[in-house]
């Protein structure tokens, strides 16, 4: 990959979402690092500017105060060029702040399965993973802000098996293409849903036909 720098990027964001636990900031704050540019982190402004966590926000005032708060913050988002944005997948479901990130920024939705998205927070904060309650409270934002990969218009990358650095690259390299993926890692959602596999017939009903006979052919 060639190395970029800010101004060889295209005016518009990149806007990176996705639900807890897929790694959305830590890649983010890579790819900002490494290009130089600025990192506008919505869920990270809200606490820092409110003085208290998101769960607490949304325990004490309600999921209204919390979606008029990130509204807030994705027009100022929106007002940046070249920075990397940061986005909870709950918030850019609300159709305010798609419309001004679609119009503002490359948005990537990055995605995993479950299983890894609690093994990072396991990895991220032992400590409070261990405890019921705020596990608990992890699984059902999980849950919450998982919908946004159900979403067609957004293009996704699975990161399950792939590396932080795997991830920058092809970010970086998205980017610099203005948003055409020039990977076959990129998809557009929803998911393809799972099919198991046909199991062969075994015991008795594997050999006769047990239904009775006026419902035989």
């Amino acid at each position: 990959m060639t190395e970029l720098t800010r101004p060889d990027l295209p005016f518009k964001n990149l806007t990176i979402t996705g639900f807890l636990g897929v790694g959305k900031s830590t890649v983010a704050r890579t790819i900002a690092n490494r290009l130089g540019t600025s990192m506008f982190d919505i869920d990270d402004e809200i606490e820092l500017r409110e003085l208290m966590s998101i769960t607490k926000i949304r325990e004490q005032y309600g999921d209204s105060r919390l979606r008029k708060l990130e509204h807030e913050l994705s027009r100022e988002a929106a007002l940046m060029r070249r920075a990397v944005i940061v986005m909870p997948g709950a918030a850019l479901r609300d159709g305010r702040n798609y419309r001004l990130m679609e119009e503002t920024s490359i948005v990537i939705c990055l995605m995993c399965e479950l299983g890894e998205a609690l093994r990072r927070l396991h990895l991220k904060n032992e400590i409070a993973y261990r405890d019921p309650q705020i596990r608990g409270r992890m699984i059902g934002r999980i849950r919450r802000e998982s919908e946004v990969v159900n979403d067609p218009r957004i293009l996704q990358l699975d990161t399950t098996h792939l590396t932080v650095d795997e991830q920058v690259d092809l970010l970086i390299d998205l980017w610099a293409a203005a948003g055409e993926p020039g990977d076959e890692r990129f998809r557009y959602g929803p998911p393809p849903r799972i099919t198991p596999p046909r199991r062969t017939p075994v015991g008795l009903t594997g050999v006769y036909d047990v239904r009775p006979t006026h419902q035989r052919g």
